[in-house]
């Protein structure tokens, strides 16, 4: 993970290393292994880059911005389908791609091919042209600026009281192409065909940037195509007789369903595997003070001890060797202000439920050292640490969801006993397997034939999936990667999320069966077959809810007065 900072200044008198300067300390939080600068001149004015790393890949750490033949490269994520030496990271190997780039076409051609969560800045020196994107499914946070002088793209920003600047997240619609002497317009080279819900967030962006997008030819990553063979089974084509545990012991020896788990098995396991391994073989603690050896834990799982995390838990528990120690964080906040009870003060749903999860990982895995990290936060503690530095993460955001989720990851990411660089999280599970109250609503509230009603379970998880990024994956990137950890998120790459959503809802999903059973079916399903017989059948609850952090009269997509800037 890293930290990365470009401006454009149309005027080369005016002063940017104040603004620059304010956000030097978050920026080195994200990335506080090792940083770099690179100013230049242009036709028009200036630009500047900057660089924060946390080093996560290959045997040496690499400064950034990286400078290759006529390339300034700024590169924050983790590629993995790529063929390289475990001793190259992915940083060095993508610079030597870009720097073989001669035309637009060659860098289309280039980033069509990458898979893993990324955000890219590349700037031409010859022609004076600079490319920017976020990966096809946005996992990672870029925001742009629009301000008197120029623009600015980086990884996280604040509200800037002096300043009249226009923020918002970058939406992850392809590569985007701009002539630094000239923002009155971009060039999108857009991931897929734009539809309604990409068109109204192109006119979004030229509103708030005051520039106008020309959308040329999709890039189509050959992933997002799709060509899975059909499955042929339903969910609601079994009944229920006796008791949960019979039903499903029944489903997993049907074929057609066994294929489905068997193919979500190999390609999950695959994704696990590759975002726990790549990594230094040190922990925080170890790599700071340069020790030759490191038995602490490297991996955290942010666990609320629901199906999704707890899955997570148990694959990684497959993958490691078995003398690592695992963390499983866990975050509650002070929720009976009456009581003298400390204990009875943190005995939020989440912790009940983690708990019980983490004596079912212990019965399944005896030989494993599981750290249990249990982080209490006082709503003292809460208000002052929102008001003083949570708020300018989650900017430019300002929903009271935001301020929830966002204050829920910080402080779990922020656990000071946690030694590890690298956080497992189950984010796009809910949205993949239809887990939230909205998709069964869908569902119950349709009446006509069960084509009818799945058809408006199937709208729904798309409205959910195209606005995944926006909702989520950049602010909890933000929050997260404040803490100098990497927010890697399984359920989220491209081959898993392929399969799944070739999949028809009703073999994801099945609405007849009762909370806890029928949402995230098939995810559900896997899990009891791994053997988690008792966490397949544990309710779901939003987190911030399960922590008690949210108020649940408050309308979640109104705006925080929390996180509103005077």
């Amino acid at each position: 993970m890293c930290g990365i900072f470009c401006t454009i200044s149309l005027n080369s008198q005016i002063n940017f290393w104040k603004m620059y300067n304010s956000l030097k300390l978050t920026m080195k939080k994200r990335g506080p292994d090792a940083h770099n600068e690179i100013l230049l001149n242009h036709d028009a004015g200036l630009i500047f880059f900057a660089g924060f790393v946390l080093w996560q890949q290959g045997a040496n750490l690499e400064k950034q911005p990286v400078v290759k033949n006529d390339f300034i490269i700024l590169f924050n994520g983790d590629l993995y389908n790529i063929q390289k030496s475990v001793s190259m990271s992915d940083t060095t190997w993508l610079a030597n791609r870009i720097s073989e780039c001669y035309t637009h076409e060659d860098l289309v051609s280039l980033v069509k091919v990458l898979q893993g969560p990324f955000c890219l800045i590349i700037y031409n020196k010859r022609n004076q042209m600079l490319y920017f994107a976020r990966d096809t499914l946005g996992r990672n946070s870029l925001i742009i600026e629009r301000h008197h002088s120029g623009l600015n793209l980086l990884s996280t920003s604040r509200h800037y009281v002096t300043e009249q600047i226009t923020s918002i997240e970058l939406p992850p619609l392809g590569l985007y192409q701009l002539r630094v002497n000239d923002l009155s317009s971009c060039v999108l080279y857009p991931w897929q065909p734009i539809n309604e819900y990409t068109g109204h967030l192109i006119q979004v962006v030229d509103l708030a940037l005051n520039w106008k997008t020309e959308v040329k030819k999709s890039i189509s990553p050959s992933w997002l195509l799709g060509n899975e063979t059909p499955l042929n089974y339903s969910f609601y084509n079994y009944e229920y007789i006796d008791n949960f545990k019979t039903l499903c012991d029944n489903m997993i020896i049907q074929p057609q369903i066994k294929i489905a788990l068997d193919k979500l098995d190999k390609l999950l396991c695959a994704s696990v595997d590759a975002r726990i391994k790549s990594k230094p073989p040190f922990c925080s603690i170890c790599l700071k003070h340069k020790s030759n050896e490191c038995r602490h834990a490297k991996i955290c799982i942010l666990f609320s001890g629901g199906i999704d995390c707890t899955i997570l838990a148990l694959i990684s528990h497959k993958l490691l060797p078995i003398e690592e120690p695992i963390e499983l964080i866990n975050v509650a906040f002070e929720y009976n202000l009456k009581t003298s009870n400390l204990e009875q003060a943190w005995n939020v749903p989440d912790r009940k439920t983690c708990l019980k999860s983490v004596d079912e990982l212990k019965r399944i895995c005896p030989g494993r050292c599981w750290t249990l990290l249990e982080v209490n936060v006082t709503r003292l503690e809460l208000a002052r640490i929102l008001s003083s530095h949570i708020k300018n993460l989650i900017y430019p955001l300002q929903k009271i969801l935001d301020e929830s989720l966002g204050c829920a990851f910080w402080f779990a990411s922020h656990s000071s006993s946690s030694t590890s660089r690298v956080a497992i999280i189950g984010s796009g599970a809910d949205e993949l397997f239809g887990g939230y109250t909205r998709h069964r609503n869908s569902y119950i509230r349709c009446h006509g034939e069960e084509s009818i009603r799945h058809n408006a379970v199937k709208r729904e998880l798309d409205v959910d999936w195209q606005r995944l990024p926006a909702r989520n994956l950049a602010r909890d990137d933000r929050v997260i990667a404040d803490n100098g950890k990497t927010a890697r998120a399984p359920f989220l790459e491209e081959n898993f999320v392929a399969f799944v959503r070739s999949l028809e809802p009703y073999q994801k999903c099945c609405f007849t069966l009762p909370e806890g059973i029928g949402d995230k079916l098939l995810l559900r399903l896997y899990g009891y077959r791994m053997g988690l017989k008792e966490v397949a059948f544990f309710k779901k609850k939003a987190i911030q809810f399960g922590s008690r952090i949210a108020n649940k009269n408050r309308n979640a997509s109104e705006n925080s007065d929390n996180l509103i800037f005077t």
